[in-house]
């Protein structure tokens, strides 16, 4: 039995770490690549870029930015077939994710050479390059494609001719990109795509549901966010193979669906994607520091489509994912010591992808659950594990899909007992 002082001093320490806690979470302004005011999200003005094609008769050299998803400011003559292309952020500052497109041609078969120079930002997407309108895409190898050691400008050596040559940060993937895969996916009877809020700028902001009829009285729900950040497209992909894989015919895949229903939000930043942007939405936010106020409608029109799950007495979130690129391919967990539903379960899959993928590094880096995230909001809405999905920026397409693949196999087994252990 507590003594009355003992109990004073017990509620004096529980009161010190709640008001500690609280303190952590009011204080917190970003990561440490973070750039200052990240966490402020009302509307900014940003920096629209002047779509335009520019000519340089003397060498009969064109280049434009005329199309979506394109991003290049203003390109310099240096001398005969060499140009410098300025490339500026839509905000600064701004965390270093320069996305660049655009397309360049020439009257005649020539070479030139193209220096990508950035303001508030470094060279870090290796080019791909297409040269049949934008069909097939290629990586730049080391004959056409070098950083420059003194500058750090991307240098990018190509042969040209009438047809344009198309470079890219990443091969693109707009909203027009993001249309045509979900029409095939809401062909299945089980997959419905909704509306659940509009941009800035009147995109629509999709939620595809997988929902298969089942006789369980409670079904699980898994919750999914992608592309918060425009230039993240390798972790968008993998998103959406992960999702392509839980709506298939396997017979894992139907198991699965008995028991969980998929909430995903693929794409929720379509105004960066289609404008070529760096980091944010139209307002110059960082969507993903937005998921404590939730100032932007992009980030609100999710949270007012998940929250009526509180309400429902027939599901059960079970689990958020978020997908992003990054360095290297890595998952940011919550930290250990912090009890979530299902047990360490975040920890416990990455181990089982690394045994099945051991030619593909996935690194782990936990973090507390201060910051207004996507995966926080998860957890501290719906008292689940979520996780922070991390694909390295430079992974071939190959590793994309066999990681997209594999790790949603390995997740719908472990899922299907954690259910099978929760609710049977």
């Amino acid at each position: 039995m507590l003594t009355p002082r003992s109990s004073f001093i017990f509620i004096t320490l529980i009161a010190v770490l709640y008001l500690s806690a609280c303190k952590s979470s009011e204080e917190f302004t970003g990561y440490s690549y973070d750039p200052e005011g990240v966490t402020e999200t009302t509307d900014r003005e940003i920096d629209r870029q002047n779509k335009r094609t520019i000519g340089f008769m003397e060498d009969g050299v064109w280049i434009t930015n005329e199309f979506t998803g394109s991003r290049v400011n203003d390109v310099v003559r240096v001398a005969p077939y060499h140009y410098q292309l300025q490339i500026n952020p839509e905000i600064s500052p701004i965390n270093n994710s320069p996305w660049y497109g655009f397309r360049v041609w020439a009257d005649d078969s020539t070479k030139v050479t193209l220096e990508l120079s950035y303001t508030d930002g470094r060279h870090r997407y290796r080019p791909d390059i297409s040269s049949d309108n934008g069909e097939t895409w290629q990586k730049a190898d080391s004959t056409t494609y070098q950083r420059d050691p003194d500058t750090r400008n991307g240098m990018i050596t190509l042969n040209i001719g009438p047809d344009p040559v198309w470079v890219s940060a990443h091969a693109p993937q707009t909203t027009s990109e993001f249309r045509q895969w979900s029409d095939q996916l809401a062909l299945k009877s089980f997959v419905q795509r909704s509306v659940v809020g509009t941009t800035h700028q009147g995109r629509p902001v999709y939620q595809l549901k997988l929902s298969e009829h089942s006789e369980e009285p409670v079904k699980g729900v898994i919750l999914i966010y992608g592309r918060q950040h425009p230039p993240e497209i390798p972790g968008y992909l993998t998103g959406l193979t992960f999702i392509e894989e839980l709506a298939s015919d396997s017979d894992l895949a139907k198991q699965f669906r008995q028991y969980f229903d998929v909430w995903t939000y693929p794409l929720m930043n379509p105004d960066g994607a289609d404008s070529g942007h760096w980091r944010t939405n139209a307002a110059g936010v960082d969507l993903n520091r937005d998921w404590q106020y939730f100032n932007q409608p992009e980030t609100d029109a999710v949270r007012r489509s998940a929250l009526p799950l509180l309400k429902r007495d027939d599901r059960k979130v079970f689990y958020g994912i978020d997908f992003h690129s990054t360095g290297e391919t890595v998952f940011y967990p919550i930290l250990e010591e912090i009890d979530t539903f299902p047990h360490l379960f975040t920890y416990r899959w990455l181990d089982r992808i690394k045994s099945q993928l051991p030619e593909t590094e996935v690194n782990v880096e936990p973090f507390p659950t201060d910051s207004p995230i996507a995966k926080n909001w998860t957890y501290k809405t719906f008292g689940v594990d979520a996780v922070t999905y991390e694909v390295w920026d430079e992974l071939p397409e190959e590793k994309l899909e066999e990681l997209g693949k594999k790790s949603a196999i390995i997740f719908m087994e472990m899922m299907i007992a954690e259910f099978e252990k929760e609710m049977k």
